[in-house]
């Protein structure tokens, strides 16, 4: 097996974002397709629509009325013919009404809220989206390096296999080592099997998201395939996504941006505004009419009379069957476990940080002592290699040691995976997963 020591401690993580150019159409088609962006589109132009209303409660209302009628008389007994009295009257009645209460302040406020929460949970589905956009991503990444990893460890076992069946029948070794190598080829199969398995699923979840299959090139037949063991090829993997410097940052910018989290501060305001609209029912409201008529009759020589009406009008609540207390123990209690989620949210939201921050510190601790794995299992074969060649070393112990390049390999490709997939998840609890942060 040839392997070269330089391979992977090549991997160069820098905190930029400039050279994910796959990745920048795979975001974009995601966010494009997934049905819950849409539908929380949709639903913010429903609050946009439900503020609009809210402003236009206070403007008065304006009725405009109009009647008119014929008067038919008729003498009993029957003397004469029905007596028609002509058009009688004919009315135009113009209303106007103003209601004067602090109760449409408080509705209007609650509807800028009411947005404001449609918009964060916008910001939230598309942070979701993202982020399953850009896992199912490198996931079809990290299988198919696996894969790789798989298939090259097949390859060399079955070459080993061929070298050990010759040397058999030369009677260099036993039957033993052959079953040996048998073993660990089969092992080897079932290895590559689960990673083709695996790839399947990643690409099924991928269309999931996306709605089409992965547009890439790592699965054509050509010189240049994705390997392992090129170190150009790990660059597919991308830069990572630039991050907050430190921990209490993180946490700074995710109470500030978070949209979840966000959501439940408004939430608990508009649980304040609630009780003060059950205290206004304890108090006089106020409105203000007016109106405009005219009134016609034909029958008198088109007499005409004109009406004008100003009416200032108070309601003084006194007894409402204990609604109005009921209401306000209900708004109060509605408060209490509004503050109360949040109070939650905030303390989950700083564990979920601290905790995405602490895997990325350790993963990146893993990779670099992972790198020197690879580079010492390869060390390791090389010296084995050549001490079985004299006569030291068995063919299971050449196996063993192979068996660890793959490992640690297949190790280092998902720690490198998971620290990209725990940036990302960091960006989203602080609120910065979006395409103008990526600069896509």
């Amino acid at each position: 097996m040839q392997l070269k020591l330089y391979v992977f401690a090549s991997i160069i993580f820098s905190f930029s974002f400039s050279n994910a150019e796959d990745l920048k159409t795979v975001l974009r088609d995601a966010y494009n397709f997934f049905p819950d962006i849409k539908k929380s589109q949709s639903d913010l132009k429903n609050a946009r629509k439900d503020l609009q209303i809210s402003k236009t409660d206070f403007l008065p209302s304006i009725e405009f009325s109009a009647s008119q009628g014929r008067n038919i008389s008729k003498s009993f007994p029957d003397t004469s013919d029905y007596n028609y009295t002509g058009i009688n009257p004919t009315t135009f009645d113009i209303d106007l009404t103003q209601p004067l209460s602090y109760t449409k302040t408080i509705n209007l406020k609650q509807a800028r809220n009411s947005l404001k929460i449609s918009d964060l949970k916008d910001k939230s589905v598309a942070q979701n989206v993202l982020f399953r956009a850009s896992k199912a991503y490198y996931t079809v990444l990290k299988d198919y390096f696996l894969l790789d990893v798989s298939k090259k460890n097949e390859d060399n076992l079955v070459k080993k296999l061929e070298a050990t069946e010759k040397r058999f029948e030369f009677r260099d070794i036993t039957k033993t080592d052959v079953f040996q190598a048998r073993a660990r080829l089969a092992e080897a199969t079932s290895k590559r099997i689960e990673a083709e398995n695996n790839l399947d699923v990643s690409i099924s979840d991928f269309e999931t998201v996306v709605g089409r299959k992965p547009d890439i090139n790592w699965f054509e037949p050509s010189e240049t395939k994705v390997t392992s063991s090129n170190p150009k090829d790990w660059s597919k993997f991308g830069d990572l996504p630039k991050v907050p410097s430190t921990l209490e940052q993180s946490v700074d910018i995710g109470l500030k941006n978070n949209p979840d989290y966000m959501q439940t501060l408004i939430q608990y305001e508009n649980a304040k505004f609630d009780i003060k609209k059950s205290n206004l029912n304890f108090t006089p409201e106020f409105s203000v009419s007016g109106s405009v008529g005219k009134a016609l009759d034909s029958s008198r020589s088109v007499e005409r009379k004109d009406t004008y009406s100003v009416t200032a009008e108070v309601t003084v609540p006194i007894f409402n069957k204990g609604h109005n207390i009921l209401n306000l123990e209900k708004s109060k209690n509605s408060a209490i476990a509004s503050m109360k989620s949040m109070e939650t949210k905030k303390l989950d939201l700083i564990f979920q940080i601290q905790s995405a921050w602490k895997k990325i510190e350790s993963t990146k601790s893993s990779i670099t002592s992972l790198q020197v794995s690879v580079e010492s299992n390869l060390m390791a074969v090389e010296g084995v290699s050549k001490e079985a060649g004299v006569g030291t070393r068995t063919t299971l112990e050449i196996l063993d040691a192979e068996k660890e390049v793959t490992q640690s390999e297949s190790n280092l490709v998902n720690a490198q995976f998971q620290l990209i997939i725990s940036s990302f998840e960091l960006l989203k609890l602080c609120g910065l997963l979006n395409f103008a942060y990526l600069e896509i």
